[in-house]
């Protein structure tokens, strides 16, 4: 498909709205997936649930993790920390999800820094100016193809590091409909309060950390070509048990979320009679439950 590269251009255009982009993954950036995108893109339907969908999804989780974050050097400290926000990823605990990988995105930058010390600057809020200055000069040689992808890539990061990393007075002038910044975050808990909230964020900071392992592992292309594009995920044993954990653990939590019954039941006022209901299923699930033994 000829068009393949301009249809990618504008579909992160339009995902660019809500700080997504095409994820960093071979089930993505091909032809089937950007003509389909693009298709229902232009007939005005909605595509960020399309991307969020594939971010979050078991599979895509777990190949991420043993094919991307445990290759990426600059990750390997924060391996632990990225492993249970992932797992609160795969079991829709948004909240807790967003709060534990939101530091990493920071952490992983900093260690760069380290490696790189051209990049070292004073503010991490300035830390985009540089940033595609840096990859022109470092990165290996690609075709033009792939230099395109690369591009789109940086242009997703640089925006996404602006945003997150503005100052409060800045970000509040102008008046983003939905709050996404380390800032505002972990110090006054604003993109973190809500359910919904929260998971949008997790979407966005997943893709953030997926597109960060992604240009990274790209330094050295033929590392990247045969360790992440080459990989055979059939095969490959950890994959496999981490994916099919991750698929268990989401269909466990596919019935009626319990953060949903806090903040809708315990936290409205509701009937005696619903809440009655509801403490009896909950007793007839625990007594279902309660003579399972765990296996390992």
């Amino acid at each position: 498909m000829k068009d393949m590269w301009k249809y990618l251009e504008e579909i992160n255009l339009e995902l660019k709205k809500s700080l997504l982009c095409v994820p960093p993954s071979r089930e993505c950036v091909n032809e089937k997936f950007i003509e389909k995108i693009y298709r229902k893109m232009k007939r005005h339907k909605c595509i960020n649930d399309d991307i969020a969908s594939i971010v979050v999804s078991p599979w895509h989780r777990a190949h991420q993790m043993e094919f991307r974050y445990k290759k990426t050097k600059i990750f390997e400290p924060y391996i632990p920390v990225l492993e249970y926000g992932t797992f609160s990823v795969i079991v829709t605990d948004w909240v807790c999800a967003y709060l534990t990988l939101l530091p990493v995105v920071e952490a992983s930058l900093r260690k760069w820094m380290e490696f790189e010390p051209s990049l070292s600057l004073k503010s991490l809020h300035k830390f985009y100016y540089t940033f595609g200055k840096y990859f022109r000069e470092h990165f290996g040689p690609y075709d033009k193809e792939m230099e395109l992808i690369i591009k789109e890539y940086i242009k997703y990061l640089k925006y996404s590091f602006k945003m997150l990393y503005m100052g409060f007075e800045e970000y509040n002038r102008k008046n983003y409909n939905e709050i996404f910044n380390r800032n505002l975050t972990l110090h006054k808990l604003e993109g973190a309060s809500s359910l919904r909230e929260s998971a949008s964020n997790v979407v966005r900071i997943s893709l953030l950390l997926d597109v960060i392992s992604e240009l990274y592992l790209m330094h050295d292309p033929e590392s990247w070509w045969h360790n992440c594009v080459l990989e055979d995920s059939e095969k490959h044993i950890d994959f496999q048990l981490r994916w099919h954990l991750y698929e268990k653990k989401a269909m466990l939590s596919a019935g009626h979320d319990d953060m949903l019954i806090v903040q809708n039941i315990l936290g409205r006022k509701v009937s005696d009679k619903k809440k009655k209901a509801l403490i009896a299923q909950l007793k007839e699930e625990i007594k279902l439950n309660s003579g399972r033994k765990p296996r390992f």
